[in-house]
């Protein structure tokens, strides 16, 4: 059985784009992304001083892949830290367990 997509539109900059969809998010939850980058793109322009629509749009783009970026890093140095933790109190078991007396 095949799922159903449930669509959208939304309008950035007063360019509108239908039949959004991504997987996992609703209606509700990509027309709020896309308040975010409107509010985003707002911001960049006014601190930046940038008219031109797609050096705008480039801006934009580049902030939201360097979040991205960094929280993907971040989670990539998080993973590291717990693996290590986990290797460590693996390590400290299996050494009190060699050490307990076999009946």
């Amino acid at each position: 059985m095949l799922e159903e997509k449930e669509t959208t539109s939304v309008t950035i900059r007063r360019i509108t784009l239908d039949d959004v969809w991504f997987e996992g998010l609703g209606p509700l939850e990509i027309k709020a992304i896309a308040s975010d980058i409107e509010a985003r793109m707002d911001k960049i322009s006014k601190d930046k001083n940038i008219f031109d629509s797609f050096k705008l749009f480039l801006h934009t783009a580049l902030y939201y892949a360097a979040k991205s970026y960094s929280k993907n890093s971040v989670a990539s140095v998080k993973t590291k830290d717990e693996t290590k933790q986990l290797d460590a109190a693996i390590e400290k078991l299996s050494h009190c367990l060699n050490s307990l007396p076999l009946k």
